[in-house]
């Protein structure tokens, strides 16, 4: 994921910042809100999934 997450191109990536940030309704599941929010698939909101914990992971 590029240095600054929330201004890529790259809506897998953005999505992943959203969820690092704490952007995501944690009582509904993830994968529509990624959908309709960022029009990914499921299997790019899986790699937002897994890319947000990575980001979760570096900042502590």
């Amino acid at each position: 994921m590029s240095a600054d997450a929330s201004k890529s191109d790259n809506a897998v990536d953005r999505a992943a910042a959203w969820l690092a940030t704490g952007g995501a309704d944690r009582t509904k599941a993830l994968v529509p809100q990624l959908q309709d929010k960022f029009g990914l698939s499921a299997l790019q909101s899986v790699q937002a999934m897994r890319e947000s914990r990575l980001v979760q992971a570096r900042a502590h």
